[in-house]
């Protein structure tokens, strides 16, 4: 990482701007909210999360309304007003689906959310700004930024708890891409000997270290499941009071492959009402990144790996090392 970029990179207030500026660019088209519209594990789990928590006469903040869908959501649900906030010219968007559906309770402001302050508390933040990694949309900062200035006292935001799992996984075999040297080869050719290659390493690029698992892909995880992290943004102190360094260790009930950790996170509403992006679930429009590991472990083995969050709001600072 060259000097600018270590800059960058230790400067929260720099980082902040560089993820809204990627936020408007990444959600600006199309095509990218038909995907998230097109989500119904998504859509559903905001529709019964909104409308069981939702009251007549709450005044609402709606956190970046790209296409306006959990404004409308709430105030189908009995908002006396909603405030859809959204920095990006797609707001033009959402003011135009609420016109031709005659919603006329939303108040659109194009804003930074940190730069506006509504006429009067609110009493709900809904928003979606979880990104794959859950943290990496600036979810955080603006959610406590709005909590601490605008919320009511006893207000709700939707969601509040969250649960970041890194999980060992192992691959459908017919799903499984191995490590060059541990891929077996048909005439006894033999590639095990290029693990400790210097011709092999020179290829090899640290992109290999990590992979976006494809749907479908997981058969299984190693040992019982449980998060690394576990917050509730109704009570969270900070960002930086969130801890980085994590021990995963996990024993293998039957003989497997372990492929990598993978990332997923679960979203709650509720008691009732949980979102997941997790591999084993139904899919979602949410990716899971993996961080490779290509093992082949017997039945109760263990094995330990230690976590290192970084830069939480930067995944490509997270790393993952045996134990």
């Amino acid at each position: 990482m060259g000097f600018g970029a270590s800059k960058l990179a230790s400067s929260d207030r720099l980082m902040g701007i560089v993820y809204d500026l990627m936020n408007e660019t990444n959600f600006a088209g199309l095509s990218e909210h038909e995907e998230m519209l097109s989500d119904s594990v998504r859509v559903n789990a905001y529709h019964q999360g909104i409308h069981a928590n939702v009251g007549e006469g709450d005044v609402v903040l709606d956190l970046g309304t790209g296409t306006g869908l959990l404004a409308f959501m709430a105030a189908k649900a009995g908002a006396s007003k909603v405030y859809a906030v959204e920095h990006s010219d797609f707001i033009d968007v959402a003011r135009e689906i609420a016109e031709l559906n005659n919603i006329d309770n939303i108040e659109f402001v194009q804003a930074n959310s940190r730069e506006f302050t509504p006429p009067e508390p609110v009493d709900v933040i809904i928003h979606e700004q979880m990104g794959d990694e859950l943290f990496n949309e600036n979810m955080l900062e603006n959610l406590l930024d709005l909590r601490d200035r605008v919320l009511a006292p006893g207000g709700k935001i939707l969601p509040a708890r969250f649960q970041l799992f890194v999980e060992p996984v192992s691959f459908y075999e017919s799903m499984r891409v191995r490590r060059f040297w541990n891929i077996d080869l048909p005439d006894g050719i033999d590639l095990s000997a290029t693990e400790r290659s210097y011709t092999a390493a020179r290829f090899d690029t640290g992109r290999t270290e990590q992979l976006w698992t494809r749907p479908g892909s997981v058969a299984t995880t190693m040992g019982t499941r449980s998060p690394v992290l576990e917050f509730d943004v109704h009570t969270l102190e900070s960002v930086e009071s969130l801890p980085v360094d994590h021990v995963v260790a996990r024993e293998a009930q039957k003989d497997m492959i372990v492929d990598g950790l993978c990332v997923w996170f679960t979203a709650s509403f509720d008691d009732e009402t949980t979102l997941t992006t997790s591999p084993l679930a139904p899919v979602t429009s949410w990716g899971n990144r993996m961080f490779r590991v290509d093992e082949d472990i017997a039945a109760g083995e263990s094995r330990r790996w230690h976590i290192n969050l970084g830069n939480i709001v930067d995944p490509a600072t997270w790393s993952v090392e045996k134990l």
